[in-house]
């Protein structure tokens, strides 16, 4: 299995990466090579997230040794595709659309990961924006708070996830979980990046609202990342 993949992965016309269940690249083939100009002996044997260095459209870390991304996978998930901006061994910044999915092993306690990113170029930006507007726009709880609605179309639709004010009363887990609710993300997609169930999210959402006094999502986002609406 693994022999077959590496020779597809090879021959594609995508750039692609095979990395072990510890993130070390395997597998750096020649389109990959072309569009980074990174040559495989640059980057065999390292971590993949120092060969990517992805960022989001607003400069905020993507890939790091604890990516989501990684730990999807090693869930046994495949992730949806997913950009990232990152440069070139000349420095050039691009844009990548990446697709990522687990391959199967037959050694013990053994997996890989299979990265397969292209260029997108220029419509990359239009596209975020479109759909990080999408997301809120589309909340459910919209109908419940209006006036919620300016404040976090221009806190968020940058794809950025700001500060959240440090004396509220939140746990680390809840923190995370006010995190992914910024960058617009429903309880199915929070569940699956977090390897946890619907109802252990909607459990801290709703520990999340007792403690702010809050009856919806975007109430919660209004409170918790008012002071950086307010100074942005």
């Amino acid at each position: 299995m693994e022999r077959s993949v590496a020779t597809m992965l090879e021959r594609t016309a995508d750039g692609a990466m095979l990395a072990d269940e510890q993130g070390t690249v395997v597998l750096w083939n020649k389109a990959a090579e072309r569009l980074l100009g990174l040559r495989a002996a640059e980057v065999l044997g390292r971590p993949c997230h120092e060969v990517m260095r992805g960022v989001t459209f607003s400069g905020h870390p993507f890939c790091s040794p604890s990516c989501a991304v990684g730990h999807q996978l090693g869930c046994g998930n495949g992730v949806r595709n997913f950009d990232i901006q990152t440069r070139t061994k000349a420095g050039k910044m691009i844009w990548l659309n990446v697709s990522s999915l687990p391959v199967p092993s037959r050694k013990k306690d053994r997996f890989l990961f299979a990265h397969l990113f292209r260029d997108i170029g220029r419509q990359a930006k239009a596209r975020h924006l479109v759909q990080e507007l999408h997301s809120v726009l589309s909340a459910p709880d919209e109908r419940r708070a209006p006036h919620a609605q300016h404040t976090l179309s221009s806190a968020f639709c940058s794809d950025a996830v700001p500060d959240i004010l440090f004396p509220l009363p939140l746990s680390t887990r809840e923190r995370e979980m006010l995190e992914h609710l910024a960058l617009g993300e429903r309880t199915a997609r929070i569940a699956d990046t977090l390897c946890i169930s619907t109802a252990t999210v909607r459990n801290h959402i709703q520990h999340i609202f007792k403690k702010l006094g809050t009856h919806s999502r975007l109430e919660v986002l209004a409170v918790a990342f008012h002071h950086k609406t307010l100074s942005s």
